[in-house]
């Protein structure tokens, strides 16, 4: 990658304020891959003694990262990091220390988002979808919810046209994976369509 290319890539980052540090860790961390300089917030340093290539790709991954990320921080806001810090993981712990409170903000927002939200003029396999990228999101916030337990969640948020759909998955007493949710909310969403143009072609 060319230096015009790279710095391209790090000018992609923006710059870090009092309320983007979601949208300031999603790029970085991907212009960090893109470079393939995430290593060092990947993994362990290798031994030096063993690993003397892997080694050197690591700690020019680490020297990188810190520099990109402090290059990305306003000069006014860069004591957040102390002295004493020596790895890009690190660095980055004590940036996100300084917003606790707003990712658990933004964890209950989207929690409330996840339960609450209802389906919408879309196809089942998009609403199945839309919510699983809710899932997603408190993923990443630290608050995982496993897959069976989205796709429980989901059946049951489904309107009253898919109660027969819900029996079965009662009285069948096994977890579905989301992407086997979709597939049996799809069949269900397919059989009511041809069961309503059915009872229209009756009444024409």
């Amino acid at each position: 990658m060319g230096s015009t290319s790279a710095f391209s890539n790090v000018e992609s980052i923006p710059m870090l304020n009092g309320s983007n540090f979601s949208e300031w860790k999603e790029h970085l961390l991907l212009v960090l891959a893109l470079m393939d300089l995430d290593i060092s917030l990947r993994e362990e340093r290798p031994d030096a003694s063993k690993h003397i290539d892997e080694a050197k790709h690591w700690d020019r991954s680490n020297r990188m990262s810190i520099l990109i990320m402090r290059f990305r921080i306003p000069e006014r806001f860069r004591g957040i990091i102390p002295e004493d810090v020596t790895t890009a993981k690190e660095c980055l712990a004590a940036v996100e220390k300084c917003y606790m409170k707003d990712e658990m903000a933004a964890a209950d927002t989207v929690t409330i988002e996840f339960l609450l939200t209802k389906r919408e003029n879309e196809s089942v396999r998009e609403y199945i979808m839309r919510k699983m990228s809710v899932a997603a999101k408190l993923k990443k916030l630290g608050m995982h919810i496993p897959d069976p337990l989205v796709a429980d969640t989901l059946l049951n948020s489904l309107p009253s046209e898919y109660d027969q759909l819900k029996k079965t998955y009662r009285v069948l007493n096994k977890k579905w994976s989301t992407h086997e949710l979709i597939s049996h909310c799809v069949q269900e969403e397919e059989r009511l369509e041809w069961e309503a143009q059915g009872t229209q072609s009756w009444f024409w």
